[in-house]
């Protein structure tokens, strides 16, 4: 079976319906959600209209913030939190609003599939813990992530793909794209899939990975999509509850 695993969408419609067809196009037979499918974007209820087809959809911390409170969050991410939440309790009929808000409350903080660990931010700390790419070499932390990985897992939050191995090495993108990175069978590997709405890599083309199992080990196919930036862009400056910034990050892919 061919899984598609996105992650970080943040309300960015045109994204994601751009990596869905290329999912689909490419034979993905499951989709799995790692969460943040709001929060920043200006397209949150529609974006959970669209993720109601995946086979599992996880809770990512924009997600918890939305339901429990942004209090940690900078002045501008949690502006756009407090307009989502109002947003959604507004937004479309009453069959729409209950069904949207049945995804949020009914959303998990992680999934498993053999042994593949699915999570939003880490097998530690499931929305919240950054791994960076120089967390790497970081022997303690990495040392307990590693101890809670099966085999691979999955993770989004940081918006910047690549895999993580046991030895301490990151694999960065540039490394990745076009390309089918292959875990043996025995060795373990936190895969970061990039961000589907708000890429921070450089490149502003959506980022999602087609997981691919066989006998001999996983296959992890990083994606690149190309989507209308420019739309978005502009619908979050039409917005005046959305900072600006956020559109030129679009455009940036920082």
């Amino acid at each position: 079976m061919i899984l598609g695993l996105i992650s970080d969408i943040h309300g960015n419609l045109s994204a994601l319906r751009a990596v869905i067809a290329d999912m689909e196009a490419r034979g993905a037979e499951r989709i799995i959600c790692l969460g943040d499918v709001v929060g920043y974007g200006p397209y949150p209820g529609e974006c959970l209209d669209l993720v109601k087809r995946c086979g599992a959809v996880l809770m990512g911390n924009h997600e918890e913030a939305l339901l429990y409170g942004a209090e940690n969050f900078n002045p501008r991410a949690r502006r756009a939190i407090d307009w989502t939440r109002e947003h959604l309790r507004t937004d479309g009929d009453e069959e729409t609003r209950k069904h949207r808000w049945n995804i949020l409350n009914g959303l998990q903080l992680h999934c498993q599939q053999g042994n593949f660990l699915f999570t939003h931010a880490s097998p530690r700390q499931p929305t919240r813990e950054y791994v960076m790419p120089r967390d790497a070499r970081n022997v303690d932390k990495m040392g307990q992530i590693f101890a809670l990985i099966p085999h691979v897992c999955f993770v989004g939050h940081t918006h910047i793909p690549g895999v993580f191995l046991e030895d301490h090495t990151f694999v960065p993108p540039p490394m990745l794209w076009g390309s089918t990175y292959f875990i043996s069978n025995g060795e373990k590997a936190l895969v970061n899939i990039g961000s589907v709405g708000q890429p921070r890599d450089g490149d502003k083309r959506a980022s999602y990975v087609l997981l691919d199992d066989d006998r001999t080990g996983p296959r992890v196919i990083f994606r690149r999509v190309e989507y209308d930036v420019e739309s978005t862009a502009q619908a979050i400056e039409a917005n005046p509850q959305l900072d600006n910034y956020l559109a030129e990050r679009l455009r940036a892919g920082r």
